[in-house]
């Protein structure tokens, strides 16, 4: 009895536990995710374990104090003591645990900072960017004021600039670095006395190939309706700065256009201000852009606030959709949280966050919402602990102690993608590659099954060099051997003439051609096995190429893309050819043009096939290889097609060129009454099936 008593009891807890977890999931609006990259095009968006929970929601009853008027900033100093910046001059103080520690009002009793943009506290000092006010109000902690801080003179500062600070920091040596709304030259920098010293890591713009030509255009070709209508292109101003421990500042762009959605967080370097982070190439919002939102208006990613903690973590808060992202210090991003679009309601969800900060080095985020008037906070759990963890022991080297932890993680979560890394780089260091290159692999992380492969091939070239070596000596020796054979005995190996016609037309392309126009031989037959040996050739140099040449994504690969672009390319080509050079005035037939384009094909399909061989022995520092190849292939087919349409056609070379351009708009314009054509009968289909059903209704 006792045991079927204790059984129901623990059916019961578990019944309660399961329970509560249900109802706590569906009280979060929001699933956590996190991207992996590598894979493909673009990176693959998935679901991930939480590495931060929703600890509270505080408002300002819950803290004690008289209702905000709109919180436009929040930070902390180095005693992890909260700060909050509200809209009508006020600064509440808050202890770690947020318990009120205090208020301030008017700064020295008479200085108001009404919607103030932001609040930054530095050893024993209080900083308001009152971008409003045009000045920084600089105070103690008890709101007594210090100095203020208003624009320079200086030949450096252009006279248009206006001075609108709207964030800061400064370094351990006193430096100060503060931004200004709309400034395009980057962060005003000032010494430890408060002497202005220059602008510091503007952001530069990156010019496009189609900008570039339109500039070269109308510099060419210049008009005043040209001259109106030119708009100089701008770099994107920062909207905030940070500064780790170590004294490296941080930069965060705002609002950035779809084709410039990479490198909006930059780490600048003391000296220069150049971008260190590596970061040019990341894109650090969503890779999905909602456009359903506020009736199918497109609604721009906007990153407003980012922190840094001791461990280089980088934490970043996006305002439009309402999301935190969580990135290492290589730019590998950890973690997405939150929601909201501008109607959050949960906990959790945000309708227009403002603010960001760290307490305890991150254990705890804060975020703050200026239209709710709540601070929400979320503290980490111990899957996201563990994380850390396993990511600084990586960074350090200590290989040995993370093999456990990683594999942890990936039984907790199979979607962390961090995780295959760091146990690839754990078996790496052990010496057994086998398992490195696995793992590198399910990772996409292709630096470490670099490295990996290179000792694994070194290791199979000392063990089996003996055996290869004598094998290819082999080889060549019985090569040389029936060459000098069959030549003396007049063998001939291929006696299907037409066989032999289409392999030795990379070695004799002018006979050939000649005997294809003058004595009709040549293969329609081999000529259309040649393309779909093309087809093949592609699809496999994606399906079976090189891990570390081959961005292969299951999700996304389309073999009927390749088909279009490799045999539907070729029957379009030699349609519009025929086409072009019958009116022309070219000799050639519709068969001589597939013959000849096909055979022409030889060159690339066997590169196609060497790659595809080479892909899967070499490593990246040896690519020029693969590059090489790929020229010459590309030169031979040219010059395989030149020979073969001068052959057919009967052109002289300018003849040639002009009708084989023409050629190629022939293909745009057969492209695009395929297009209009299936629009037409798409539209037609409609109003087919309106009618039967109007019919069908009556």
């Amino acid at each position: 009895m006792k045991h079927i008593y204790r059984f129901f009891v623990g059916i019961f807890i578990l019944c309660m536990v399961l329970s509560v977890s249900f109802t706590v999931s569906a009280e979060i609006p929001y699933e956590s995710y996190t991207y992996w990259t590598d894979v493909g095009s673009s990176n693959k968006s998935v679901y991930n374990r939480p590495m931060y929970y929703v600890n509270k929601t505080l408002s300002a009853a819950d803290i004690g104090i008289s209702e905000f008027t709109k919180i436009n900033s929040i930070c902390t100093d180095d005693s992890n003591r909260v700060y909050i910046l509200d809209g009508s001059s006020r600064i509440v103080i808050l202890d770690s645990n947020f318990n009120l520690i205090g208020e301030i009002g008017l700064i020295g009793g008479t200085e108001s900072y009404n919607d103030a943009s932001s609040i930054y506290v530095y050893k024993d000092a209080i900083y308001i960017c009152d971008a409003k006010g045009k000045r920084i109000l600089q105070s103690n902690l008890k709101g007594e004021l210090i100095d203020c801080i208003y624009l320079p003179e200086s030949s450096l500062i252009p006279e248009e600039f206006t001075f609108n600070p709207s964030g800061m920091v400064i370094d351990e040596y006193g430096y100060m670095y503060v931004l200004s709304e709309g400034s395009y030259y980057g962060a005003l920098l000032y010494d430890p006395n408060k002497n202005f010293l220059g602008f510091y890591g503007a952001n530069t713009v990156n010019a496009s190939l189609s900008s570039v030509l339109a500039n070269i255009k109308n510099r060419l070709f210049p008009n005043n309706e040209k001259n109106a209508n030119t708009a100089q292109r701008l770099p994107y101003t920062f909207v905030d700065i940070e500064i780790d421990d170590k004294g490296f500042v941080y930069t965060c762009n705002g609002y950035t256009n779809l084709s410039d959605r990479k490198g909006q967080i930059r780490k600048l370097s003391p000296g220069t201000g150049s971008n260190i982070l590596g970061s040019s190439e990341v894109n650090f919002v969503d890779e999905e852009t909602n456009t359903s939102y506020k009736s199918g208006i497109m609604a721009k990613q906007n990153l407003i606030d980012i922190e840094i903690d001791s461990n280089d973590f980088i934490y970043a808060l996006e305002s439009v959709h309402g999301k935190v992202f969580i990135y290492d210090s290589d730019c590998n991003i950890l973690s997405v949280f939150g929601t909201g679009m501008g109607s959050g309601t949960q906990s959790g969800s945000f309708v227009l966050p403002t603010g960001l900060t760290l307490i305890n080095d991150g254990e705890k985020i804060a975020v703050t919402d200026c239209e709710t008037n709540l601070i929400t906070l979320f503290e980490i759990n111990d899957f996201g602990k563990e994380v850390k963890r396993l990511i600084n022991l990586t960074k350090k080297g200590d290989y040995e102690e993370t093999k456990d932890g990683w594999n942890k993680i990936l039984t907790l979560d199979s979607n962390f993608q961090p995780a295959y890394a760091g146990l690839a780089r754990a078996y790496l260091d052990e010496g057994d590659y086998k398992n490195a290159l696995n793992c590198a692999k399910l990772g996409y992380d292709r630096d470490t099954y670099s490295v990996a492969f290179e000792y694994q091939r070194q290791r199979f070239v000392d063990r089996y060099f003996i055996p290869l070596f004598l094998g290819l000596v082999l080889i060549v020796v019985g090569i040389i051997a029936w060459l000098v054979i069959s030549t003396k005995r007049k063998t001939v190996l291929i006696k299907n003439q037409e066989l032999r016609l289409m392999l030795t037309s990379p070695i004799h392309p002018s006979n050939n051609f000649t005997d294809i126009k003058e004595k009709h031989l040549g293969s329609v037959g081999l000529a259309v096995l040649l393309v779909v040996l093309y087809y093949v050739s592609t699809v496999l140099q994606t399906l079976s190429g090189g891990f570390l040449f081959t961005l292969y994504d299951p999700m996304s690969f389309n073999s009927l893309f390749v088909l279009a672009r490799t045999v539907g390319l070729v029957l379009l080509w030699v349609v519009s050819n025929w086409l072009i050079c019958t009116l022309m005035g070219g000799n050639g037939k519709f068969r001589e043009i597939i013959i000849v384009t096909c055979y022409s094909l030889i060159p690339l399909i066997v590169e196609k096939f060497i790659r595809l061989v080479l892909t899967n022995v070499l490593v990246p520092n040896e690519a020029e290889f693969l590059a090489i190849l790929d020229v010459i292939a590309m030169l031979y087919f040219i010059l395989m097609m030149i020979v073969g349409l001068l052959k057919i056609h009967d052109f002289s070379m300018s003849r040639l060129v002009g009708t084989s351009v023409l050629s190629i708009l022939g293909i745009a314009a057969i492209v695009f009454l395929v297009i209009m054509l299936i629009i037409l009968l798409q539209q037609f289909w409609g109003f087919i099936v309106t009618v039967a059903t109007e019919l069908l209704s009556l």
